[in-house]
């Protein structure tokens, strides 16, 4: 299984790093995690064409999660010179369905397509859910502590190797749970102990999940600019577990 990190920043503009978005690849099939603006782009830019995906996960709706929806299904539709014909699978948390219908009443027939389908299907925020991804990966989730239906992912493919997305949290004993063992967190490391949120992680915040989990690698993500990266890479590397901060386009292979 591979899993790229396509964009490794925030909502602030930033060159070198997009709004969160992933591809896991396993099996001859691509699925997008998350995607905020300009991810089809920086698909491009990994060789990969987005309108030849085959399914979406989503963490939660935030437009910095999921800013790259609409114009997605718009070059789908619209692709004249590689013409979709199969269904576009979406799993996500509940409250999906419901969003994706006010974006059709907003953008209509541009982003309804004829030939194919958008197929969403809503995961529990209320406790543990799963389901197989195209290519064979295992999907499993539990509630994150956010809004917008959040959704702590977690990975994982046949062979056993598994990754776990926090997602946008505040701390949570359900992300302790799911990245118990993992072979890779990536996770969100969004705010600094000065100015700590209930809705994100600081860097303390990460450490007591690492300590508390002992994934085998820790990959931080989501860092704001208030946030002094080797400041929070040092805080969760006592933990003694290998921390490093994520780069758009790096490859995480298991």
């Amino acid at each position: 299984m591979r899993f790229t990190l396509v964009g490794t920043g925030t909502t602030v503009p930033d060159a070198a790093r997009g709004p969160a978005a992933f591809l896991v690849q396993h099996g001859g099939a691509s699925v997008l995690v998350d995607g905020g603006s300009g991810t089809m782009s920086r698909l491009a830019a990994l060789g990969v064409d987005a309108r030849a995906l085959d399914g979406g996960v989503y963490s939660h709706r935030h437009v910095d999660h999921c800013g790259d929806l609409v114009p997605l299904l718009f070059t789908m539709k619209v692709g004249a010179d590689l013409p979709r014909r199969r269904d576009y699978p979406i799993w996500a948390g509940g409250g999906f369905h419901e969003f994706f219908a006010d974006l059709v009443g907003a953008y209509g027939k541009w982003i309804q397509p004829e030939a194919w389908k958008v197929l969403i299907s809503e995961l529990s925020l209320v406790g543990a859910d799963s389901a197989e991804l195209p290519g064979g990966v295992r999907l499993d989730t539990l509630p994150a502590v956010h809004s917008a239906g959040a959704l702590h992912l977690a990975f994982t493919a046949p062979n056993g190797y598994r990754v776990v997305f926090s997602g946008d949290t505040g701390p949570s004993e359900a992300l302790v749970r799911l990245s118990a063992g993992a072979d890779v967190l990536v996770t969100e490391c969004a705010v600094p102990e000065a100015d700590p949120w209930s809705s994100h992680l600081n860097p303390h915040d990460v450490a007591a999940i690492v300590s508390a989990a002992r994934p085998k690698r820790v990959v931080l993500t989501h860092l704001y600019p208030s946030v002094d990266p080797e400041r929070a890479l040092s805080v969760v590397r006592a933990t003694g577990v290998p921390t490093e901060r994520g780069v758009d386009g790096q490859v995480l292979e298991g």
